[in-house]
């Protein structure tokens, strides 16, 4: 057993030491990204299998849940600090020193638990790494296959992934900031340009369902799930703040974005199913238009084979 003398006026926030440590600002926009992912084109999907009134009140339920779960377990991570005087205490650490103050039997449980949460978090994020490097990569293949030739699709999974291996190896995440501010502007860019459809056509309201049979709930959680959670990144967002104890709390940098993301999630969901109804595909981008690409820039091309851009 694992015992230290308890000192409750250590405060693991003044003894912390980060190396290139992130201003709150940055904690911000680095948290919306990574939030932020392929997961809200499948959300309009999400909601036509529970209802667009019923989706947005299991939504928001969800991400409070999330939220308070992580507030709960970055408290227990900051009183597992303090109980040993450290400025820091890890996720799986924490979870060692929790099971080494518990009875005998979750004591010879303690070194293992710490190892199976180093597994369950590397291999969620390797799963979720792999759906979006697959995600671009099907996205440029379909501008590849237009305008250049028609290639297998692991070409681009190796392009892009090669593309991807030198901002992995950044290892401080406040060097990720502007290239995070950057996808945000972008990504918000693109979901204006996705809505320039969504509000076309829409028809009234009255046909879309408000709640819908609670046999489809399963599917609902799951895409819900996947696209809120980010578990590894909320805690490594928050071992690197210069000011970790602005970052829970009413007014705090984790409320603050959930707030964010659960709009941007709620005006998009709603958006694509009332736009697109029982019909909406997994991703909401496969049901906008294909018949709008600008023509190809060759004059080889024959006429009969260019498409008309919209007009403006």
């Amino acid at each position: 057993m694992v015992s230290h003398t308890l000192n409750s006026a250590y405060n693991p926030y003044e003894n912390r030491n980060v190396e290139v440590p992130m201003s709150n600002v940055g904690a911000f926009v680095s948290l919306l990204k990574c939030v932020i992912g392929t997961g809200i084109l499948a959300l309009p999907l999400a909601f036509a299998y529970t209802g667009w009134l019923n989706g947005g009140i299991l939504l928001i339920l969800i991400t409070i849940l999330l939220i308070h779960g992580i507030t709960l377990l970055i408290i227990c991570m900051v009183e597992s600090a303090r109980r040993q005087e450290q400025g820091y205490c890890n996720f799986p650490d924490t979870m060692v020193y929790a099971f080494n103050q518990g009875p005998n039997w979750c004591r010879y449980c303690a070194r293992a638990s710490g190892f199976l949460v180093d597994g369950v978090l590397a291999f969620s994020h390797y799963g979720v790494c792999v759906v979006y490097i697959v995600f671009v990569s099907v996205n440029i293949k379909q501008l590849s296959d237009y305008y250049i030739k028609v290639m297998d699709l692991w070409i681009f999974i190796l392009f892009v992934g090669m593309l991807s291996i030198p901002l992995f190896l950044i290892r401080h995440l406040k060097y990720l900031v502007p290239f995070n501010l950057a996808a945000n502007i972008v990504m918000y860019l693109g979901f204006v340009l996705i809505f320039y459809y969504l509000f076309q056509n829409l028809p009234a309201l009255s046909e879309r369902e408000a709640f819908s049979e609670p046999s489809k709930l399963p599917l609902f959680f799951g895409i819900a799930l996947f696209s809120v959670s980010s578990v590894g990144v909320m805690l490594a967002i928050e071992s690197k703040m210069a000011h970790p104890e602005k970052y829970i709390g009413w007014f705090g940098v984790l409320n603050l974005a959930s707030v964010v993301v659960v709009i941007s999630y709620l005006i998009f969901a709603i958006m694509g199913y009332w736009r697109y109804g029982e019909t909406v595909h997994g991703s909401v981008t496969l049901d906008l238009p294909n018949d709008e690409m600008c023509p190809r820039p060759s004059s080889a091309w024959p006429s009969s084979s260019r498409i008309r851009c919209p007009a403006m």
